[in-house]
């Protein structure tokens, strides 16, 4: 079910469209061709023993080498892949986009600390509360992506960050995945998205602006995210604004991508979903299956990087300008670090996967997928997943996934 607004943005579509269009985008939809390419490329790797060079292009495979690409931050900048599309987007800088440097450490450390402000416990019991509810009355079965785990995530964000209750629920979520898409996911450099995306940001700031100054009229700043960095005496309400903006556009899509994908994972393996099953009153096992479940069909296979001079990494020479492609899938692979790499188990040490990136920038919202993404696997599962169907399409984006529950409530 594709979700589409057209209302009080003058007409403005910002839904990303159905469907992933082509063979080879159809093939790259499901999760066994990358798989068989992941399980390929880190055999090569572990062969070799090194990065492979393809022209302008350095594809790092191997786990400890994808750990020193994104540690040597100096070397590989982010801000060449990230940074002009996030100031398009969000009207300015965010840190995800920022190389090291006096504004990053800055900008960071207002972030962390105002997240740390937020009671965490209060957003996972609220989002457990609608988890529940929303399976409550979805009947029978229940849509994945677009019935339960994006509208779930979708609150989370609201409660968060502090914006969007005026919002209408669907424009919400099309705005968030339209920027999504371009600033992270648009390699091509599609027009369409980016015109999406643009389109996107601009409804966006306006909501941070008027919430924002909304909150300094009243003196009343709140005890959400944008309450804590509004009472940083360091911040404007302009950086209030970016950072808030950074944060809220990957804290719905990874959520309900990551969930549909381990959803579907579980459900193709009765044997595994049995071992889950058993985990379900033990977060940390949980954690484990999600994380293991994501090595097999992650939400992003790869993060990208730019060399900003010309070096030799791992015996493999790097000049200035290419592309360093850490392909964290195949990496994720790597027996050296997962034993018996294709054998799921839970026990594995956390600090071990690379699901939300690494070094300088791993992901801002990290603590809040840590809860909400094993509390809304188990709170399906619970449920029992008789069956599931195949995943449909928006763009990059799992948009619907439709499982049959095999219980009632308990």
């Amino acid at each position: 079910m594709s979700i589409t607004y057209t209302g009080s943005s003058g007409g403005t579509d910002v839904t990303t469209p159905p469907g992933k269009g082509g063979a080879i985008a159809r093939l790259l939809s499901g999760p066994w061709l990358p798989a068989l390419a992941a399980r390929i490329g880190s055999a090569i790797a572990s062969l070799l023993g090194r990065p492979v060079r393809i022209f302008g292009k350095v594809v790092v495979a191997r786990h400890a080498d994808v750990t020193e690409m994104l540690a040597r931050d100096l070397d590989f900048r982010i801000a060449p892949v990230n940074e002009a599309k996030i100031d398009a987007v969000n009207g300015g800088p965010f840190v995800l986009g920022m190389d090291r440097g006096c504004r990053l450490a800055r900008e960071r450390e207002a972030l962390y600390r105002a997240l740390a402000e937020v009671d965490l416990g209060a957003l996972q019991v609220a989002a457990a509360a609608d988890a529940e509810g929303r399976l409550a009355s979805s009947g029978c079965s229940v849509d994945v992506v677009n019935g339960y785990a994006r509208p779930v995530a979708a609150g989370t964000a609201r409660r968060l960050f502090g914006v969007g209750d005026k919002t209408e629920p669907a424009l919400f979520m099309d705005v968030i995945r339209a920027i999504f898409a371009h600033t992270f996911l648009n390699v091509a450099d599609d027009a369409a998205v980016a015109d999406r995306a643009l389109r996107a940001g601009a409804l966006m700031r306006g909501w941070f602006e008027d919430e924002i100054r909304n909150r300094r009229a009243s003196g009343l700043y709140g005890s959400d995210m944008m309450g804590a960095l509004m009472r940083n005496e360091w911040l404007s309400d302009d950086d209030v604004r970016r950072t808030l903006g950074g944060m809220l556009v990957g804290s719905v899509d990874t959520t309900a991508s990551s969930v549909a994908k381990i959803v579907a994972t579980i459900a193709a393996d009765r044997k595994l979903t049995s071992q889950v099953e058993a985990d379900l009153d033990h977060l940390d096992r949980m954690t484990g299956w999600c994380s293991e479940a994501l090595r097999r069909w992650p939400h992003n296979p790869i993060v990208l990087r730019r060399a900003a001079v010309d070096t030799v990494f791992n015996n493999v020479e790097v000049r200035r300008g290419d592309t360093m492609i850490g392909w964290t899938q195949a990496a994720m692979l790597d027996p050296t670090v997962f034993p018996n790499p294709q054998l799921l188990r839970s026990d594995r040490p956390r600090d071990i996967y690379l699901h939300f990136g690494g070094g300088l920038h791993p992901c801002a919202g990290r603590s809040v997928n840590a809860f909400q993404i094993p509390l809304l696997v188990g709170t399906l599962l619970r449920r029992g997943v008789a069956s599931a169907g195949a995943v449909a399409w928006a763009g990059p984006f799992p948009d619907r996934l439709v499982v049959k529950l095999g219980r009632g409530a308990r």
